[in-house]
């Protein structure tokens, strides 16, 4: 990494740690009123029925030439084309249904050029006893209770491998001293295990290739099946945050040490390996953040641990944005440039295993044992009051992928990405 790269990580953790998540970076709910407030509200003598909505066009342009005679069917397969392409991303319809101020079920529907699927349905009730305590409970298909709102189009990795898609939870979370500039977040959560799965480094999901992180993917019906447990806190004070959580289960073969096998080429080959029951079924995940989100700035560090089966990894990223008021409060009104770096890695990929090998190698098979650093940066307009928005997010995206043991140096794979993005929210 050269120097210049060094002081832009540097600014960024500086900024992190002398800037918490405001209530709407905070909620895993991305159509909260708090994101995005109710226009379309339907009433009836018993029920409210309100009408939230999301569309996402969005342009990708991965580096190096495309088109015949450059996109091999390697390359097909790898990152789905080189070649520019617009997309639909998706098409999302919010409806909220209302019994009482305190009771809604909420849910998202999600449409694709291809299909449609459910994105999120759950029971949501909200109360405060006594005064000092604000209760939130959440019951059916949403995403982890520690989802936040990452202002970008491009998930972080950290994201991607753990919170980023839905799962079936009871959950409940309480605030202490609500209202106070001090405020303490205790949360716990029971949830069916997700299965494990692989999620693509490039932005588009519609295009899906090789290079990818292991993840624990939407929640599904599965043979062996079984609970994850999990706790939160988070402690607020004057825009500053710390937040620390974890969640723990046990792996199923089925989603779980099947997928660990056939998407590790030598998986069989790690320390603790039973080729009877597979080695061992750990599986939990434990991490924090520190950060700032106030006063038009918004700026954090997250960094997790894990363990799934036999493989421990790790992972951080430093953001930092600031909304720069453009004067107008209709067209043009905002301009928020943002800059994260981040990386991933699994502990002891590049040590020699019993049959001479290690877990990663540069080879196109082995990109998921690869240990990843991304530096996003983004650029943010609010084009019309807070309704349409224009992203433009260039990904440097660095891998590492040798074996020194061997004398195998780490090959460069050239998939840095520009996405533009145009968003439509009602």
């Amino acid at each position: 990494m050269d120097s210049s790269r060094h002081l832009m990580l540097s600014g960024c953790l500086l900024v992190s740690l002398l800037s918490g998540a405001s209530p709407a970076l905070a909620d895993p709910d991305e159509f909260s009123d708090q994101r995005t407030p109710p226009q379309f509200v339907l009433r009836s003598e018993h029920l409210t029925l309100t009408l939230k909505g999301e569309i996402e066009v969005e342009f990708h342009d991965i580096a190096g030439s495309g088109g015949p005679g450059f996109d091999s069917p390697t390359d097909t397969i790898t990152l789905g084309t080189r070649s520019p392409f617009f997309e639909m991303d998706a098409f999302a319809l919010a409806l909220r249904l209302g019994f009482s101020d305190a009771v809604q079920v909420n849910s998202v529907l999600e449409f694709f050029t291809e299909g449609a699927r459910l994105g999120a349905i759950w029971a949501d009730f909200r109360a405060r006893g006594p005064d000092w305590l604000e209760h939130h409970v959440e019951a059916g298909y949403h995403l982890p209770i520690v989802s936040l709102d990452r202002r970008t189009e491009r998930y972080p990795l950290l994201a991607t491998s753990f919170w980023r898609e839905p799962e079936m939870h009871l959950a409940w979370v309480g605030r202490v001293l609500p209202e106070g500039p001090v405020t303490i977040a205790l949360g716990a959560s029971i949830a069916m295990m997700r299965p494990l799965t692989l999620l693509g480094i490039q932005d588009s999901t519609q295009h899906p290739g090789t290079l990818n992180v292991l993840a624990s993917g939407p929640a599904e019906t599965f043979s062996g099946n079984g609970p994850v447990g999990g706790g939160r806190i988070r402690i607020t004070a004057f825009g500053v945050f710390l937040d620390a959580f974890g969640f723990i289960g046990e792996l199923a073969d089925e989603g779980g040490t099947d997928v660990l096998r056939s998407a590790f080429s030598r998986y069989r080959n790690l320390p603790g390996y039973d080729s009877e029951t597979g080695g061992k079924r750990n599986f939990h995940w434990a991490g924090g953040r520190i950060g700032y989100s106030a006063h038009g700035l918004h700026a954090w560090a997250e960094g997790v641990a894990s363990r799934e089966g036999l493989l421990e990894r790790g992972g951080l990223y430093a953001q930092a944005s600031v909304e720069i008021p453009l004067g107008s409060e209709v067209l043009f009104h905002t301009l928020e440039p943002l800059v994260r770096w981040e990386r991933s890695w699994i502990q002891g990929s590049a040590e020699i295993l019993d049959n001479g090998l290690a877990l990663r190698s540069p080879a196109l098979i082995d990109a998921v044992a690869w240990d990843w650093e991304v530096w996003t940066f983004a650029l943010m307009l609010d084009l019309y009051r807070q309704f349409a928005k224009l992203r433009v997010e260039y990904a440097l995206i660095d891998e590492d992928n040798g074996v020194p043991a061997l004398g195998i140096p780490s090959e460069p794979f050239l998939n840095d990405e520009l996405t533009v993005q145009l968003e439509l929210r009602f």
